[in-house]
């Protein structure tokens, strides 16, 4: 435990990258969620739905 009180930068900087890789898992998401229908018919239009 006295390695992890002793650095308290590396906790922090852990806990930032963490928050950041949510919220972009979140953001993407929220988009594929939003636009889903839109990606999928570009993907048929362009002729690479059979790849999904």
């Amino acid at each position: 435990m006295k390695a992890h009180a002793s650095h308290p930068l590396k906790f922090i900087l852990a806990s930032l990258a963490a928050a950041a890789s949510l919220a972009i898992v979140l953001l993407a998401f929220d988009g594929w969620v939003r636009h889903s229908t839109d990606i999928f018919l570009s993907t048929v239009q362009s002729g690479i739905a059979w790849c999904l």
